[in-house]
């Protein structure tokens, strides 16, 4: 089959199986320019089944992220959302209860997390989206970059601290 002329902006490969106990698998993950050269942005499609600390450390980015928290059946996003989510915001660690499908917008470089996923009697549905190339984090003084398992080796246990 002849090559497409904007074969380059089409990406359907972004499955990725990680076995962890908290979330169902697969999992789809896009990783910006990774993936699609010159893509200004990452994001994640989780479906979270047990609770789970996720990220125990407050981090930043030097970019725009949104966190989007979501029942998981895509007959009603709103209704299904049953979970308790503790999410921290600022240096001074604001506490905000997620019981509802839920939008949080955080601007570059704000502290934010932890991330508590307290309750979940229905699975919650969960995006992160960071408007940046490449996954990196600030995490007490240190960067922390991910570009995808096909480039890094599998995620590491430290990326959830």
């Amino acid at each position: 089959m002849a090559k497409k002329k904007y074969q380059q902006f089409v990406f359907s490969d972004f499955k990725e199986n990680m076995d962890l106990p908290f979330m169902s698998k697969p999992q789809a993950y896009f990783r910006g320019d990774t993936q699609i050269p010159g893509a200004n942005m990452n994001f994640g499609w989780q479906c979270f089944i047990k609770p789970i600390l996720l990220e125990k450390e407050p981090h930043t980015h030097d970019a725009h992220e949104y966190l989007i928290f979501l029942g998981n059946d895509t007959a009603d996003l709103f209704s299904s959302f049953d979970a308790q989510i503790d999410l921290f915001l600022g240096e001074e660690k604001e506490q905000y209860l997620i019981d509802k499908p839920t939008v949080v917008y955080i601007p570059p470089n704000m502290v934010h997390c932890p991330l508590n996923f307290r309750v979940i009697n229905r699975p919650v549905f969960f995006t992160a989206l960071l408007q940046s190339p490449v996954f990196t984090k600030t995490m007490n003084g240190k960067e922390f970059t991910f570009r995808g398992p096909g480039v890094d080796g599998p995620i590491k246990p430290e990326v959830f601290k």
